[in-house]
């Protein structure tokens, strides 16, 4: 981290665990006079992340307070993880996270409490230029964060400090386990963090069991193959779990109000175009763009063309074909290691 803090307040998100620890630290050591922030969501982890946190905040002797988000956790995470699954599609939790509670509820209320900036332990980089803030991947990777983070308004971003982002994470787990501040045993965080077990099947039940009623499994010609328990818990491009003979066989489709996945062979997966919705700018608007387009995390970006359209979406154009674009996650578009656009993909 290049800034210098000069003595000025800042606020950290704070969950007491490795990466926001380290983030906390080196604000510190940067000048800055950090106060420590955790969220509560109401979820069952909460307990024992405002433990974890305090107990970093006393060591560390820095100012601990508490921001209760439970409101805009419960409307813009769980509600929309449910009625996306509901809708047919494939939710992206920590992507709404970080648009409307992290870089939202949580930096609000750390400006108001009169800090001048927000730091988080995420593994991104931020650039300052004459249009704005420039999104950038962080040098480390293989834990770069920047597609999480790419349906944050662009304007937040004049407010946040990424103190990680020039950190490779093993040097982050280093320094902390050095000061012995983090327990060996911490786990990485998941992207269900509301559903410690992973169970997402037995959450939906309780709002729409109908959901997870039996149903055909059908190639791209109506023939039934098979059945299914739930047709909400595949996705696009999915091959293992189908339990089909004659295969291999992919996912190319779910249709929720037949209650049927709809397979076929992996010719049948190929597309170029994909039809977006929600489309944030990360750089100057344009109506035509040609850069390199992920549709998943771990995917490698591949070139491509986005049109955009005069009510927010548009579409993109793939110079080659992909396989599959499931419904509900997002595209984001890069130049090398800018974050240009991302949108949520509605084919």
């Amino acid at each position: 981290m290049r800034t210098v803090g000069n003595g000025r307040r800042i606020g950290v998100g704070l969950s007491g665990g490795t990466d926001s620890t380290c983030a906390l630290l080196e604000l510190r050591e940067a000048g800055y006079v950090p106060v420590a922030y955790t969220m509560i969501t109401g979820e069952d982890g909460d307990r024992q992340i405002l433990d974890a946190a305090k107990a970093v905040a006393q060591k560390l002797d820095v100012k601990h307070k508490i921001v209760d988000v439970k409101k805009c956790f419960a409307d813009k995470v769980l509600r929309y993880f449910r009625t996306t699954y509901a809708l047919g599609k494939t939710p992206s939790p920590c992507v709404t996270c970080n648009r409307f509670i992290k870089f939202g509820a949580l930096l609000e209320s750390i400006l108001a409490d009169g800090c001048e900036f927000m730091a988080t332990g995420h593994y991104a980089r931020l650039q300052r230029t004459d249009s704005g803030m420039n999104l950038l991947r962080a040098l480390d990777s293989r834990k770069d964060q920047s597609y999480f983070l790419s349906q944050v308004d662009r304007a937040s971003f004049e407010h946040v400090l990424f103190p990680l982002g020039e950190l490779l994470k093993t040097e982050v787990v280093q320094r902390v386990k050095e000061l012995g501040i983090v327990p060996k045993a911490e786990k990485e965080s998941q992207d269900l963090c509301f559903l410690p077990d992973g169970r997402y099947d037995l959450y939906l039940e309780k709002f729409y069991p109908n959901l997870c009623k039996e149903g055909w499994i059908v190639d791209t010609s109506g023939k039934h193959l098979g059945r299914h328990t739930g047709a909400f818990r595949y996705t696009p491009g999915q091959r293992r779990g189908l339990g089909l003979g004659g295969g291999p066989w992919f996912v190319t489709r779910t249709d929720i109000v037949k209650n049927q996945v709809v397979v076929g062979h992996q010719d049948e997966l190929s597309i170029k175009t994909v039809n977006l919705s929600g489309l944030n700018w990360l750089t100057t608007p344009t109506q035509t763009l040609s850069c390199r387009v992920q549709i998943r995390y771990l995917m490698k970006p591949r070139p491509a063309t986005l049109v955009a359209n005069e009510s927010g979406g548009g579409q993109v154009v793939f110079d080659d074909p992909i396989e599959s674009a499931p419904p509900g996650q997002l595209a984001v578009g890069y130049d090398d290691q800018q974050v240009l656009f991302s949108a949520w993909i509605e084919n």
